[in-house]
């Protein structure tokens, strides 16, 4: 089976992307765009989502793996209902919700007919920088926002509501959060590794990003999994198979063992590890599953290439 292959470029581009999706009905119903934040915010935030349209059907089911990012996901539609991989049991999400890393694949999502969500994707360290939590909870793991980020959600939640467009409620993310980025903790060299970490796809030794930031690797993971919530080894994986299923998805022209050689895995048989590790399946059989709903494939967006540019105000 092939995958595909990507430019391995990772640069930070502001540029324009075409938000349509192909290939299934539901492309055809249900549109997706990201974006960048304000430069002021990108050691914050990684991109802003839009996800909105009608779902063919009476609804559409979404498996989510194990993830690195940290997202804050307001839902303006049918709220999602959460099918939990042990014992089955379904919740309702919240309207505005907190999902942390995730270590395994423990949700499937139910999407209804009517579909329209705003999300904030956080870089790692993100959301502790801004909003001072330690993130060690958040792990494996979802939480209603205003539980955690109080008043400020609702009054959120109502200006994104009724912003016109996808750039208007852009602009309202921007200005909530750099009322934040005044009391915000400024990056230290712990959050700057973590971005790296990020940005290389998990392919950097924990060792030299510790003395990069002239730590011990005891004291380096400690604090690193206060801001993060997971331990930087396992977020390198974790960030690593998230890349993989993102070039898997966005491109079918490269086999198993190209895709393992290009993201740094010893062999593909590492790969196929670390997939049945976070995501309970083989990699073909998982990446077929996630190409039937190819308008969620921006959960598992790594590269800065999915990225489009505002339109200006």
């Amino acid at each position: 089976m092939t995958l595909g292959e990507t430019n391995p470029a990772n640069e930070r581009r502001r540029r324009a992307r075409d938000p349509s999706t192909s290939g299934s009905a539901a492309s055809r119903s249900l549109g997706t765009r990201l974006a960048d934040a304000c430069f002021a915010l990108c050691p914050y935030v990684w991109c802003y989502g839009q996800h909105q349209g009608q779902v063919p059907g009476e609804s559409l089911s979404v498996p989510l793996p194990a993830r690195p990012k940290h997202v804050l996901s307001f839902v303006f539609g049918d709220r999602y209902r959460m099918r939990r991989s042990e014992g089955g049991d379904v919740e309702t999400s919240p309207r505005a919700v907190i999902f942390g890393p995730q270590t395994r694949q423990r949700l499937r999502l139910v999407i209804g007919r009517r579909v329209d969500t705003f999300t904030i994707h956080f870089q790692p360290s993100g959301f502790h920088q801004l909003f001072g939590t330690p993130m060690g909870a958040f792990a494996d793991a979802e939480h209603d926002a205003r539980s955690v980020l109080g008043r400020s959600i609702p009054a959120l939640e109502e200006q994104l509501a009724v912003a016109p467009s996808f750039e208007a409620r852009c602009r309202v993310a921007d200005a909530f959060l750099m009322a934040r980025v005044a009391a915000a903790r400024a990056p230290d060299p712990v959050a700057a590794a973590a971005n790296h970490m990020f940005a290389a796809n998990g392919a950097l030794r924990v060792a030299a990003l510790a003395a990069w930031c002239g730590l011990s690797a005891r004291q380096f993971e400690r604090r690193f999994f206060e801001q993060i919530g997971v331990t930087p080894k396992l977020y390198a994986r974790i960030t690593r198979f998230n890349a993989a299923l993102d070039k898997g998805l966005g491109t079918p022209a490269a086999t198993l063992t190209d895709l393992a050689h290009d993201l740094g895995f010893y062999d593909h048989m590492h790969m196929v590890h670390d997939f049945r590790t976070f995501a309970g399946d083989t990699p073909a059989r998982f990446l077929a599953r996630l190409h039937s709903v190819p308008e969620f494939h921006s959960v598992f967006a790594t590269e800065d290439r999915l990225r489009g540019r505002r339109a200006a105000a």
